[in-house]
């Protein structure tokens, strides 16, 4: 696993790529920030939220400072791609204001989001650019007006006379970008996955589907991101090296949500444990001090509620990765040994409840 990820983190770290002038530049004028507000996210979105009115001169000036300020470099890739905190990436790009496609990306969108702007960081490959073959690629997606474009940081770098791939048009920047996950083309109809099968079948609402993407949590997401994937059928090396790195995490996520699930259901016998325990102990010393009937009907009440938590637990380990590392078996018969003492508990209960002084004498010696 850890060859799969390091192999996967490499294929997001990519190479440097040129853009290819396939549509108008587009005019973004050079911005100033002050250099104290430029070493966290934080402080720069602030910085733009004070001194731009609308959402677009906030992106546009964002865009433009990091395209002139921001160096391409490949050991960025080695630096601090290995984070795991998306906000010590982010920081550490304005820090050492150089980065690769990933720093880049991962910047912009950052910052665009701090702006209550929705933004997402696309990873994906270069279809043949500069060099002629594809590469490892990322870039952003983002909405405004409630409308989605594209941007590209990365490739829009160091120009001078306006960018080619600022807010560019979903259907020309697919003749040069392939996300591995076709919604972020924000086309209904994928472009350029040569040979997967039924391809002119194949339909995203992209705007529904990223709306209910982005609205879910991350195990949520790297599923959708399977089902789509699956869809495509592709066999392009780069695109099941990043298929195995979103399974990869799909397993990752789910056995942190089997071992939640595991320590509940155990946590939940435990405590059915306890509250069967009490009332032996208060049985054995012949339900003295003294409780209502009532009171003692309502003792063991609790430890089928318990059970039942625990049971939906177990239920839910596996679905996703096969369970290998919880004794789920066992489990449950602890649990039916369990249910079983307290079913003749309360059988005892019944008879004890309706039984007269004398009876109940006689019941508590046997």
């Amino acid at each position: 696993m850890k060859c799969l990820l390091a192999l996967c983190c490499l294929l997001v770290t990519c190479a440097a790529v040129y853009a290819q002038a396939w549509r108008g530049s587009v005019a973004v004028n050079r911005v100033y920030v002050p250099d104290s507000a430029t070493y966290s996210a934080q402080a720069f979105a602030g910085y733009l939220q004070h001194n731009y009115r609308s959402k677009e001169e906030r992106l546009k000036a964002a865009y433009a400072w990091i395209t002139a300020n921001i160096r391409y470099d490949k050991d960025s890739s080695y630096y601090y791609n290995w984070a795991v905190d998306p906000d010590t990436k982010v920081n550490a790009t304005l820090r050492r204001r150089k980065g690769v496609c990933e720093n880049f990306a991962s910047l912009f969108t950052d910052i665009a989001n701090r702006l209550d702007i929705p933004s997402y960081t696309v990873h994906g490959y270069a279809l043949g650019s500069g060099s002629g073959r594809d590469v490892a690629h990322s870039w952003c997606a983002v909405q405004l007006d409630q409308e989605w474009y594209l941007c590209d940081p990365t490739w829009d770098a160091g120009l001078q006379n306006g960018y080619q791939y600022f807010l560019a048009d979903p259907l020309m920047f697919a003749q040069t970008h392939v996300p591995f996950d076709p919604v972020w083309q924000l086309l209904d109809h994928p472009q350029g996955y040569t040979g997967s099968h039924d391809k002119n079948n194949l339909v995203f609402n992209f705007r529904d589907s990223i709306k209910a993407f982005l609205a879910a949590d991350s195990l949520q997401r790297f599923l959708s991101i399977e089902r789509r994937m699956k869809q495509l059928g592709r066999n392009k090396e780069m695109f099941r090296l990043w298929q195995s790195y979103n399974r990869m995490n799909i397993a990752i996520i789910a056995g942190e949500n089997d071992m939640e699930l595991y320590n509940g259901a155990v946590d939940d016998l435990n405590k059915a444990t306890d509250v069967l325990n009490e009332y032996i102990h208060f049985r054995n010393n012949g339900f003295i001090p003294y409780k209502t009937d009532g009171d003692i009907a309502l003792m063991l009440e609790p430890v089928d509620a318990y059970i039942g938590a625990a049971r939906k637990k177990i239920g839910g380990i596996g679905l996703l990765t096969e369970n290998f590392q919880y004794d789920t078996e066992g489990l449950k018969k602890r649990l039916d040994t369990l249910e079983q003492k307290c079913k003749e508990q309360i059988l005892f209960l019944k008879k004890y409840l309706v039984a007269g002084n004398a009876e109940r004498q006689q019941m508590m010696y046997k």
